[in-house]
């Protein structure tokens, strides 16, 4: 016999962490305004977890009303957040890591096994909706979230808008300090190419947050070269002034990375 992983609750009854971490988890990915009951992936949770559409979504929007992003953009969300939600915020802030693993296991815990794969079925051409297990990368699905959010989905370079090719980079790598993981001001929305030539130091930006290339990428004679680069080399990237990316992280970049420097 198979064991529930979802026992019921009563209307009143107090969520589990193993419940909140889940939410968390959703909270990490999901954009504010999909955050609503009639949401595939909420229903789908919820009911892994015993909860129905409406108190997991209720719950996201009041752990919004926590995340400094949300409420400084002037959303509120909920006034409803929970001691247990404010005690598992400052656990991600202070070690999302850590917090990271432990959203792993319960996930798993909830998520029911993939049957193993007996025989060969008929390609199913019906198009139905299925729902994706959430990937729990908690830092960098928060951070990713906050950073295309403040960036309004586009390249801050290019203006380039579908977000399957944009990546939320980090000014200061990810290992170099926990403590600014999270912050969208230590972050800028980059296509994948351009993504690739910040991370490599190929490219970085000055203190008028104007594209500086490096003499490697100048030397480069390609069209691709001309048509990606040279043409927004001195242009000042697009950017939100409320989550402008800090000085302090780009003055980082270019004395440790940005390869003119080294």
């Amino acid at each position: 016999m198979t064991r529930d992983p979802k026992p019921h609750q009563t209307l009143n009854s107090l969520w589990t962490r193993e419940q909140l971490l889940v939410a968390f988890t959703l909270y990490s990915q999901l954009p504010f305004g999909q955050m609503h009951s009639k949401n595939a992936t909420i229903q789908h949770y919820a009911n892994l977890i015993g909860r129905t559409p409406s108190a997991l979504a209720m719950k996201l929007v009041n752990i919004a009303s926590l995340d400094p992003f949300i409420t400084n953009s002037g959303r509120t969300g909920l006034t409803g957040a929970s001691k247990a939600d404010r005690q598992l915020w400052e656990e991600m802030n202070q070690d999302p890591d850590k917090f990271e693993r432990k959203c792993q296991s319960v996930m798993a815990m909830f998520e029911p096994p993939t049957p193993e794969r007996k025989e060969e079925k008929l390609v199913d051409f019906t198009g139905q909706e299925k729902i994706r297990p959430v990937k729990t990368r908690i830092g960098q699905q928060l951070f990713r979230k906050r950073v295309l959010e403040a960036y309004d989905n586009r390249c801050c370079i290019t203006g380039l808008e579908d977000p399957i090719l944009l990546i939320a980079s980090h000014i200061r790598p990810w290992t170099k300090d926990a403590s600014y993981r999270l912050d969208p001001r230590n972050g800028l929305c980059l296509s994948n190419l351009h993504d690739r030539a910040f991370d490599q130091g190929l490219i970085t930006l000055n203190e008028n947050l104007e594209l500086v290339l490096s003499v490697h990428l100048k030397n480069l004679k390609s069209v691709s070269v001309q048509d990606n680069f040279l043409k927004y080399e001195g242009v000042r990237i697009r950017h939100a002034d409320q989550f402008s990316p800090s000085q302090e992280h780009l003055a980082f970049h270019r004395e440790h990375i940005f390869i003119d420097n080294l």
